[in-house]
């Protein structure tokens, strides 16, 4: 029998507590919801990590079933997302051995997971990722409880989204994983708006809240001088962000600067920054949007890190974080997506470390298949020779072992409801 964990029984009464006192939302607010299964195919390197676990070509499979509720009652509404996943294959148990490498701290306050299997190559768990109670008014949205944020004009990387930004390497990016905050935006008559965050945190699962461990920020967005600016404040696991986009236009494209620096509470202000530009353009007959970022990683290494235990240590806590998912500090990404049918579109990108040579070549396409049922199909595949980021760093300065992310193709069914 399946034991759910106490928050986790907490949720589901709050769950529970909308439907009895909302049961006319409930009749009129349909539950949706997707199923998603994906087989993927991964190709590790002779020296790698999965390699020396006998897995060098490996095979996974995994499910998502996700089902959505949101009804409103005037200025009130309510989110909930409830989500099962299953995993079988030997990424799991890589996942684990790499697991020991850096500790992980909670993402968030509650413990809204149950894991139902963990054993060889079996995950599976459910998890309640949306649960939000939201009041809304013509200039304010008040929004307390697990829901998810997005910052920043990143077109590749993100430095200005400090809550679980999606990597360059993520297959499927339609869901954030929820953060449990409080989020308050205020919309003024000029179209401009200020956003307060509070996300507070335990240092670990059932502890205390912990002031270092949680985040708060501020975030304003405006017009000025016909161009649109950011400017964001923040306390985030005990270092303080401060942030400038800017974006506009050229000619018929649009591009979008950041500069993020940051104040680490033990001394030093690495500055992160982007720099994009995208344009929509006709290619062979074809609808296209072509896009080029130059990143700069102000957390990353110097140099060639000798071992991934050399690494400077604000950016081991940021990779554990995952908020920061490249070790070294100078990156340029291009790609595009492209309509080659009304029902298929294909979005190549390559993304290469300009400090070591090494590159990452990414391809996903997208085939609908009906009306809410999609068919993604995309390969991965790391370029470069070993002591480098995408050819693989060792371990240790002395191990022979190199953690690299794997070359790997992989097919998703989605269907929608």
């Amino acid at each position: 029998m399946l034991r759910l964990q106490p928050r986790l029984r907490l949720a589901w009464l709050a769950l529970a507590g909308g439907l009895v006192a909302g049961p006319a939302a409930a009749q009129t607010t349909p539950i949706h919801g997707r199923l998603e299964v994906q087989d993927a195919e991964q190709f590790a390197g002779p020296d790698g990590v999965q390699a020396a676990q006998g897995e060098q070509i490996a095979n996974d499979v995994s499910g998502d079933f996700r089902l959505t509720w949101e009804p409103t009652w005037g200025d009130w509404g309510l989110q909930v997302h409830y989500v099962i996943q299953a995993q079988n294959g030997p990424a799991v148990s890589l996942a684990r051995a790499e697991a020991g490498l850096i500790p992980v701290p909670p993402p968030t306050l509650l413990n809204l997971t149950g894991v139902f299997e963990n054993d060889g190559q079996w995950l599976a768990s459910q998890r309640v990722d949306r649960l939000a109670v939201t009041y809304t008014t013509s200039d304010l949205v008040v929004r307390v409880g697990r829901q998810a944020l997005t910052w920043g004009s990143g077109l590749v990387f993100r430095p200005m989204d400090l809550f679980d930004p999606f990597s360059p390497t993520d297959t499927d990016t339609e869901y954030k994983p929820g953060v449990d905050m409080l989020y308050v935006q205020k919309l003024f008559a000029d179209g401009s708006d200020l956003q307060l965050i509070l996300a507070p945190r335990p240092e670990r699962f059932g502890g205390p809240i912990k002031v270092d461990d949680s985040s708060a920020a501020l975030h304003y967005h405006t017009t000025l001088l016909g161009h649109q600016v950011t400017v964001l404040a923040a306390y985030d696991h005990g270092d303080v962000v401060t942030a400038v986009g800017v974006n506009g236009a050229l000619g018929g494209a649009s591009w979008n600067v950041e500069i993020v620096p940051t104040a680490l509470r033990g001394g030093g202000v690495p500055v992160s920054a982007i720099a994009n530009i995208s344009d929509a353009v006709t290619l062979f007959g074809r609808n296209a949007t072509v896009f080029g970022e130059y990143y700069r990683n102000g957390f990353g290494a110097p140099n060639s890190p000798r071992g991934f235990a050399g690494l400077p240590p604000a950016l081991i806590d940021r990779l554990a974080r995952g908020q920061v998912f490249t070790t070294r500090r100078d990156y340029l990404a291009g790609g595009m997506t492209v309509e080659a049918t009304p029902l298929l579109t294909l979005s190549p990108t390559l993304i290469v470390n300009l400090d070591d040579g090494s590159a990452l070549a990414l391809v996903a396409a997208t085939y609908s298949l009906a009306d809410n049922v999609a068919l993604v199909a995309g390969a991965q595949a790391p370029i470069g020779p070993g002591n480098t980021e995408f050819g693989g760093i060792p371990l240790t300065a002395t191990s022979p072992l190199l953690l690299a992310p794997p070359g790997q193709i992989y097919v998703q069914l989605r269907r929608y409801f």
